[in-house]
């Protein structure tokens, strides 16, 4: 029997797994890392201890709890947090840690300066979407400028999946998909390198790698790499994407009108369409393994990352539960806040705790919980919060029938789809049911799945949908009793944004001012 292996670089921790010709697991690992944050809003990883050195250890561990040899290994394939930017020398050093993506907000400046420049309607042309704290490109003018030495020692730029691919096989190469986030160095109309905007902004058109689709073969593992890792010589590699499309490929949901939603510790919220318009909300980048096709996605900063700020700093009652009658604090937090109602009790919290990304593109938010009184508890605040995520999907939701994407179904994954409450919520705000897969899902299973199709271990893209479809799905109802509460409960989530988001701004600054005496 043949293998594939599929390996997740996230945030905060990697996946690895490994499948065999029927796409069950036969072994399967995760491994915690943290990030660095050397100011408020700056995020990095150290490449080689967290990205290649975790990719190693995770294979590792994987080949320890196999029978069989790892030439059985047929395939590979690897997604990670994206987009970051890394520069590498002429030896292939890292010249710095990696930048992660829409989280680090350093760059603003630069994002002002590049829509200033170029205009909004050439923006939108080019690259489909705005300049946001998601898009590289800002960040690269960000290291031209602050680490001038470095920038001129540069000679290639990476991002997370082809760091790992580059490592393993030797060839410098980038996926589609997530080179529309190069922005404005990346032009969506040609889906190539723009020389005029390199020329424009002083960047070196030769940085940027040669480019296919994120299911294609990129290479294959070196000999020394064989040796550091124990996978075979000669193993082929496929490109891979961005962690969120793998995971979204692991739910089946890559046909026209399916919407995943991915409650992480960002939330992704993604639709399959044929259309390709110019967005200022959202990001639109092209289908990882469908021709002439798109994903059109957002992210919310903060979903998950609202509930591990809640438990780590209010809930020390349920994290000492925890360890006595071993029950997830989360799941102790979430049983006490199914006793109150829809709404909270009055509340609305605007999860923009870190900034947000989509839909409204403002790094300046600022998180807000609205309507507490002496009356409300704990369980109160902590329902509002699962309910601002939710608002927060509802709003895409709007956007994305705002430029006419015909909905067909919608599928949930991630860590907060485990409980049911948080699920529930979702579905009474948004008005439709989702559809939970038992299928083993994440994004190192998208990308073995992506491997699995690339080398042939199964027939076809259709093949892996049907085996995904073939589990049992739970269906999460829509309360519409609850439904029509929370209609009302979002008009005011969204007015209360437009109603201080000059002071959020202002706020925002005195902030930042506050931190630096600080630090």
């Amino acid at each position: 029997m043949n293998y594939v292996l599929g390996v997740d670089i996230g945030t905060q921790g990697i996946k690895g797994v490994i499948l065999n010709e029927d796409l069950k697991t036969v072994a399967k690992t995760y491994m915690e890392h943290d990030y660095f944050q050397p100011r408020s809003n700056w995020y990095e990883h150290d490449v080689e201890k967290i990205w290649w050195g975790g990719f190693k250890q995770i294979v590792r561990q994987l080949l320890q709890q196999i029978d069989f040899s790892s030439e059985h290994i047929i395939g590979v394939g690897c997604s990670g947090l994206a987009p970051c930017f890394l520069p590498l020398d002429k030896n292939d050093r890292p010249l710095r840690n990696a930048i992660l993506y829409g989280i680090d907000t350093r760059a603003m400046k630069e994002i002002k300066e590049i829509t200033k420049e170029l205009g909004e309607e050439h923006i939108l042309n080019n690259n489909k979407q705005p300049i946001t704290t998601q898009t590289v490109g800002p960040k690269i003018l960000w290291f031209k400028k602050n680490e001038p030495e470095k920038f001129k020692q540069t000679k290639k730029v990476f991002t997370t999946t082809n760091y790992i691919v580059y490592k393993l096989t030797g060839n410098y190469i980038l996926d589609h998909t997530q080179a529309a986030f190069f922005g404005p160095f990346y032009n969506y109309n040609t889906h190539s390198w723009d020389q005029e905007m390199c020329s424009l902004f002083k960047v070196p058109h030769e940085w940027f790698p040669p480019l296919k689709k994120s299911i294609d073969i990129a290479g294959t593992i070196t000999t020394q790499v064989a040796t550091e890792t124990g996978l075979a010589k000669g193993t082929p590699v496929i490109t891979g994407t961005a962690d969120a499309l793998a995971e979204v490929f692991s739910t089946g949901a890559f046909e026209k009108g399916e919407i995943t939603l991915i409650y992480g510790t960002t939330g992704i919220i993604v639709i399959n369409t044929d259309k390709c318009p110019a967005m200022k909300e959202l990001w639109i980048v092209p289908h990882p393994v469908t021709d002439n096709a798109y994903i059109v996605a957002g992210g919310t900063v903060a979903t998950g990352a609202l509930t591990k700020w809640y438990r780590n700093n209010f809930g020390i009652i349920e994290q000492a539960m925890q360890e006595r009658i071993n029950i997830n604090a989360y799941d102790l937090l979430s049983k006490q806040a199914e006793n109150i109602s829809a709404g909270s009790g009055g509340l609305i919290a605007l999860p923009y705790f870190s900034g947000e990304r989509t839909p409204i593109n403002d790094p300046l938010a600022r998180g807000l919980i609205l309507g507490l009184t002496v009356y409300h508890t704990r369980e109160h605040v902590y329902r509002s919060l699962l309910e601002g995520a939710a608002y927060s999907f509802q709003h895409h939701l709007e956007v994305f029938k705002q430029y006419g994407f015909q909905i067909s179904r919608v599928i949930a994954c991630g860590g907060g789809t485990k409980g049911n409450l948080w699920p529930q919520i979702v579905s009474d705000v948004i008005g439709y049911d989702q559809f939970i897969p038992s299928s083993p899902l994440g994004a190192e299973i998208g990308s073995a799945y992506m491997a699995a199709a690339a080398v042939e271990l199964v027939s076809d893209l259709k093949s892996i949908r049907k085996f995904i479809r073939s589990k049992v799905s739970y269906c999460v109802k829509t309360n519409y009793k609850n439904h029509k509460v929370y209609q009302q409960y979002y008009r005011l989530y969204r007015s209360v944004y437009k109603s201080i988001k000059e002071d959020m701004h202002q706020l925002a600054v005195y902030s930042e001012r506050s931190i630096e005496k600080e630090e």
